[in-house]
């Protein structure tokens, strides 16, 4: 086996600083408060390496077989544009939802070893997905990422509701994981192959079989699961509003983009051929995403369900570029990936921001009067929402723009009107939260805690980000474009 570690240098220092952690954790002596830092100062050198092997065109696959040509289609790891692209995606969700972690675990120390750990182990779990040139490899890294997730969820035991919501995700993900590895036998039964480059030279637009129709339904059926689209969807609100804030954040964020990123890389590169029997089924499951994302999301009372419905509709617009399947398709998808996971964050963040000496504010109408209470708290919710919704000069807008562009340039024209419409719905939910902090008046006086420094650190890097990209996108857009 040849292995190129140069390529691998981003996984490489995410390991390193999992393995500094896992000792660190072990000495009494040093505070497990540290910890967060050690994760968010690894994820950062982890994130400028990735930047800079993207600007240097670093690329290539590694994992070859010895003594074969080291071509595109044998290596098992492949490093391009795009794995680098969603290792930025990953490691600025990871540094984000460290830093708003905390504060948030506050100085419960023995739970913030593993806590970090499990975090890492999530961050390398999607790197792997997004990089893996072989289904076996996306499967590996989906079932890391996945473990992690499930016993963070229910990371707070003495908690019935993380309780719940970890068996729930685990239970339901373990159906989802026998689906997608179930479609993964059946398309190596149809190509004979399991590298996604190979399977893409040997079944041609005439070597269709139901095999291989089959396994691509099953892989649909698993990745619908793991990125919340209708009717897979069922997980998210439990598992949103059960699990801890900081933890919703992060599977609705990273952990998304990698499920799109495995999505989009297998559909686009290893099934070409059978777009037509495929691109159909994804345009019909975005319509039905966005739609019934939203309309649920209308009745929410608890704004962590809220968010999780809004997640479950974002997942129809990425779905967007998915069915658009031309190369405007893909980089937009990347594109709205990147700042959903920003403003998406940034929105958990601001509940978490509402705590009171209680506990978690998580009722729509606790919000009322906020605006003018906790004037910094109603700032970072409103640019979220607003950002969320798609208004301009915020990088949702910009997002928005450009998967509704790529999919005028497929001539789904039908599918762009539905997602317009939804975004039209999707502001009266968003816009109620705001019309709530600044116009309604409050049942009754509650106290909320002081603003925690590194909570308001993680806002107002992802409040910068999100202007950044809303009001100057151009080198970002140049970049995918």
């Amino acid at each position: 086996m040849q292995i190129d570690w140069s390529l691998l240098m981003p996984e490489l220092v995410i390991v390193s600083t999992l393995l500094i952690v896992l000792i660190f954790d072990m000495i009494d002596a040093i505070s497990k408060k540290a910890l967060g830092w050690m994760t968010i100062v690894g994820a950062g050198i982890a994130l400028v390496v990735s930047i800079q092997m993207l600007q240097a065109g670093e690329v290539g696959t590694t994992f070859t077989q010895v003594g074969e040509v080291a071509t595109e289609s044998e290596g098992m790891f492949k490093v391009d544009t795009y794995s680098l692209f969603f290792n930025i995606i990953f490691l600025v969700s990871t540094i984000l939802v460290a830093l708003i972690s905390i504060s948030y675990l506050g100085r419960e120390d023995k739970k913030q070893g593993p806590y970090f750990l499990l975090i890492l182990l999530a961050t390398l779990g999607m790197m792997l997905m997004a990089a893996g040139n072989e289904l076996i490899i996306v499967f590996l890294g989906l079932e890391l990422m996945s473990l992690s997730l499930y016993v963070l969820a229910g990371y707070f035991r003495e908690s019935p509701a993380s309780s719940e919501a970890g068996m729930k995700y685990l239970l339901l993900g373990a159906f989802a994981s026998a689906f997608f590895l179930y479609g993964i036998a059946l398309i190596y039964g149809a190509a004979g192959t399991t590298s996604i480059p190979g399977i893409a030279e040997k079944l041609t637009a005439e070597s269709q079989s139901p095999l291989l129709l089959a396994g691509t339904f099953l892989l649909i059926v698993g990745f619908g699961f793991k990125v919340a689209i209708v009717p897979f969807h069922q997980w998210a609100p439990d598992v949103y509003e059960g699990a801890p804030t900081t933890i919703a954040a992060f599977i609705s964020a990273g952990p998304k983009a990698a499920g799109f990123a495995a999505f989009l890389r297998i559909f686009v590169e290893a099934l070409p051929n059978a777009q037509t029997e495929w691109s159909w089924i994804v345009i019909v499951l975005a319509m039905l995403t966005m739609t019934v994302g939203n309309i649920i999301a209308i009745a929410q009372t608890n704004i962590k369900r809220m968010l999780a419905y809004s997640s479950i509709a974002h997942a129809g617009y990425v779905l967007i570029g998915l069915a658009a399947a031309n190369p405007e398709g893909k980089s937009s998808a990347m594109l709205y990936l990147l700042v959903y996971c920003v403003m998406n964050i940034g929105a958990f963040g601001a509940v978490i921001m509402a705590r009171t000496a209680d506990g978690e504010s998580l009722t729509i109408s606790d919000y009322a009067g906020l605006g003018f209470r906790k004037p910094l708290l109603g700032m970072f919710m409103t640019l979220m929402l607003l950002s969320l919704a798609g208004f301009p000069p915020t990088a949702g807008f910009v997002g928005k723009f450009y998967l509704f562009k790529s999919a005028i340039g497929a001539e789904l024209y039908l599918l762009v009107i539905v997602g317009a419409i939804n975004t039209a719905i999707s502001a009266f939910y968003y816009l109620r939260v705001v019309v709530t902090m600044y116009m309604r008046e409050p049942e009754e006086e509650l106290e909320f805690n002081p603003y925690p420094s590194t909570l308001v650190i993680g806002l107002v890097f992802a409040s910068i980000g999100v202007l950044l990209v809303g009001i100057l996108p151009s080198h970002l857009l140049n970049f995918l474009f």
